[in-house]
């Protein structure tokens, strides 16, 4: 992965001192992202999500208005610690190597200790899900903007897979409203979540649930005085709808 191609030469060279340094900590790694706080003046939230070997988006909490010393000393961190990745075939061992028995014993306790891995596993199960425990989750998650992404990125996919598509618009226009707050003080974060939220759109609109989705952009796009908000939904209503005939009906009415 060229990732180094992505910042300026100055920057590479205080991100490897932040990383010799031991100024990058790990927080959360996952095959699609890396989460991480780096020590400066502050401590500053790092995201980085992949996909393969392609870096997709990149976050940083700092007032740095491009990409930063900080993410680099990040991405210096999993080029010398790759082992941060290559987990699958040790769990899928272990996994296998376990017994029936000790396997429920221990999914019992931690279904019982752990209501997120509980929902995730009435999700796998076919079992009804609480909507109130991913809507109280999301809540929680906008106290930090790499919270929010981490939710996107993990949880929406889950409920997309599933099948529950109302509960993913509802949660859609929640994050809209967090939209909203962010945009004139963290636009990193606002720009990264408004494309998670087009992802979100295109993935629903692609699995046939069309007109909850064109009506949920629409509304959004009738009503919303945010004009980055309505530039970025309206491209995405766009390219599955027509846009046009959706204002020129909203000026007959």
């Amino acid at each position: 992965m060229d990732w180094e191609l992505y910042f300026k030469n100055i920057i590479l060279e205080r991100g490897h001192d932040y990383y010799q340094m031991d100024a990058v900590e790990i927080l959360n790694t996952s095959k699609n992202a890396i989460e991480a706080n780096v020590m400066g003046r502050n401590i500053y939230d790092v995201r980085i999500s992949f996909k393969g070997d392609n870096i997709t988006s990149m976050y940083c909490s700092c007032p740095y208005d491009d990409n930063c010393k900080h993410l680099a000393a990040v991405l210096y961190y999993v080029d010398d610690h790759q082992e941060l990745f290559s987990k699958d075939n040790d769990i899928r061992n272990l996994v296998c190597d376990s017994s029936v028995n000790d396997l429920q014993e221990f999914l019992i306790e931690e279904l019982e200790n752990d209501n997120d891995l509980l929902n995730r596993f009435k999700i796998f199960t076919d079992s009804d899900i609480d909507d109130d425990f991913y809507t109280k989750k999301l809540m929680n998650s906008f106290s930090k903007p790499v919270n929010v992404m981490r939710f996107i990125e993990e949880d929406i996919p889950v409920l997309i897979k599933s099948r529950q598509f109302d509960l993913v618009l509802k949660l859609s226009k929640s994050i809209v409203d967090y939209l909203e707050e962010i945009s004139n003080y963290d636009y990193d974060a606002f720009y990264i979540i408004i494309n998670k939220l087009d992802t979100i759109m295109i993935s629903l609109f692609n699995r046939g649930y069309k007109k909850p989705v064109l009506d949920f952009l629409a509304d959004i796009i009738l009503t919303n005085d945010n004009i980055e908000i309505l530039d970025m939904l309206t491209d995405t209503y766009s390219r599955i709808g027509d846009v046009e005939k959706l204002f020129e009906d909203n000026l007959k009415s």
